[in-house]
């Protein structure tokens, strides 16, 4: 009896196992800042993956590496294939720690981005150099819409424009 216990413990732990495994990041958050992703090395997937996301408009994805400098990753779409591999890193020692912004801003840095149009994504990567066996990156999708200052600015700029047309219109009358 204990011994059936215990391979029915065993076979729900497999079970559960099999199951986690096969957990997705889900989707992400457009415009909703970056996502941390692992790897284990060459050769190695982003851990979590696929990474989903729906963009209304245009959009761009980007992906960079962090902490210590080296890692490079291949970009893949289920239906695209792939998107583009990151940029080849310096290797001069540096740390950017978590701060993705600045590692990828940095050349130093592999990161790269492509631009999307509307529609549904489904992301996953694949390590092609890692000479730490191992690490983080991240990635993250911005929408292309304008920013609201930048529209308020050009209204201003419609609006002055509309009223020296008008104020040349009464000169000449």
């Amino acid at each position: 009896m204990k011994k059936k216990i215990n391979l029915t413990i065993a076979s729900l732990a497999l079970a559960f196992l099999g199951l986690s495994s096969s957990v997705s990041a889900g989707p992400i958050a457009v415009n909703g800042g970056w996502t941390t992703f692992g790897f284990e090395g060459v050769g190695s997937s982003f851990s979590g993956q696929p990474y989903t996301f729906s963009l209304v408009g245009n959009g761009v994805l980007k992906v960079t590496d962090a902490f210590a400098i080296g890692d490079i990753f291949d970009v893949y779409d289920s239906v695209l294939g792939l998107l583009f591999s990151t940029s080849a890193p310096s290797n001069d020692g540096s740390n950017a720690g978590t701060n993705y912004d600045t590692a990828f801003s940095d050349a130093k840095w592999s990161s790269g981005s492509i631009a999307l149009s509307a529609g549904n994504y489904s992301i996953t990567g694949i390590t092609t150099a890692s000479p730490f066996g191992g690490g983080d990156g991240a990635l993250q999708v911005v929408s292309a819409v304008p920013v609201p200052a930048t529209l308020a600015l050009f209204g201003l700029g419609l609006a002055g424009l509309g009223w020296s047309r008008r104020k040349k219109c009464k000169q000449n009358s």
